[in-house]
């Protein structure tokens, strides 16, 4: 019992010898919050918005034409099917009717195509024009945490988002006020 002892206790002390010291700390920053209160992201937000408000406003346009383009295909199919009930067509004329109703129906079917395409890439430039806005703000929120970290002299800095971080101790400095106000002071 005494040697199992004897060789945890060298086990340990060797273990505590190996392995860095964390004498500056352990901080955390929540770039996330950050994000929601420096200008720079306000100012994002504001684009973003303006943006997706504009990318609305041409799919809505191109929403309202798909509509009365399909009310008027509908009356003329509507109008078509009364004349040839009432067998007032030539067949000359109904050729040219069904001629002018297949167009229009290759028309309505291409602007729905448009329509299709032009909400799906306003989505996809939305997520882009995010995507980069953030990277941008990110990567200039990662130096100036790393600038505060250097010079509280602290160890290791985890972004609570990023890590997944559960549970964080009193003891645990928080530095996201500091990277807002220094953020927001360059």
């Amino acid at each position: 019992m005494r040697t199992l002892q004897s060789m945890l206790l060298a086990g340990g002390l060797w273990l505590s010898t190996s392995l860095p010291a964390w004498a500056g700390g352990i901080a955390i920053v929540d770039f996330q919050q950050a994000i929601n209160q420096v200008s720079e992201g306000e100012r994002a937000r504001a684009e973003l918005k303006a943006l997706e408000e504009q990318k609305q406003q041409e799919i809505s346009d191109l929403e309202t034409q798909l509509r009365q383009k399909d009310e008027a295909f509908s009356a003329q199919v509507s109008t078509y099917q009364s004349q040839v009930q009432m067998n007032i067509l030539t067949p000359e004329a109904r050729a040219e009717r069904e001629q002018q109703l297949g167009m229009m129906q290759q028309e309505l079917m291409q602007l729905q195509q448009t329509y299709q395409q032009t909400a799906m890439n306003a989505e996809m430039e939305l997520q882009k024009v995010y995507s980069e806005k953030m990277e941008i703000i990110i990567t200039k929120m990662r130096a100036v945490s790393e600038s505060i970290a250097q010079e509280k002299s602290i160890d290791l800095v985890f972004e609570v988002t990023e890590s997944g971080l559960v549970f964080a101790s009193g003891s645990v400095t928080d530095i996201t006020p500091d990277l807002i106000t220094r953020y927001n002071g360059n």
